[in-house]
């Protein structure tokens, strides 16, 4: 019986680990459905904004930038626990191929999308040439 306890041991534990594991990816898709809507629109500003402006930017723009983006588009709903949430999941999961893809794809079309005027004034306030709360209010109105 002294040889099995460790091995029942190593078998529990990779089981807890495992359903450990598999909740919290749920759980986190569970929530990206929940803001599916929001999401949606955000990778549409954030892609052109991000694909341009990457190289120069450090870590904290990449993220002020994606709350700039989540903020102009969340309508004043979310509270700044899923604010931070919904900016750690986006940067998590921005794919920068995905991104250029889009940009071009937006680019070849014969009227421009919103969301690219839109990623230029976000990127007018990362770089510091605007103020936060008139250009996403700007971006509220463009993109009615």
């Amino acid at each position: 019986m002294t040889t099995l306890e460790p091995l029942i041991a190593l078998l529990l534990g990779a089981g807890l680990t495992a359903g450990a594991g598999w909740l919290s990816r749920f759980i986190a898709a569970r929530n990206l459905l929940h803001y599916g809507p929001i999401l949606s629109k955000v990778y549409d500003i954030l892609d052109p904004l991000l694909e341009r402006n990457l190289r120069s930017w450090s870590g904290s723009d990449v993220e002020f930038a994606t709350d700039l983006a989540i903020e102009s588009v969340a309508d004043g709903y979310l509270t700044k626990a899923e604010l931070k949430e919904l900016t750690l999941e986006i940067t998590k999961r921005w794919l920068p191929q995905v991104a250029a893809d889009k940009v071009r794809k937006f680019e070849a079309m014969a009227e421009k999308p919103k969301a690219l005027a839109a990623a230029d004034l976000l990127a007018d306030v990362v770089s510091g040439q605007a103020r936060k709360q008139q250009t996403i209010s700007k971006v509220k109105a463009l993109l009615k």
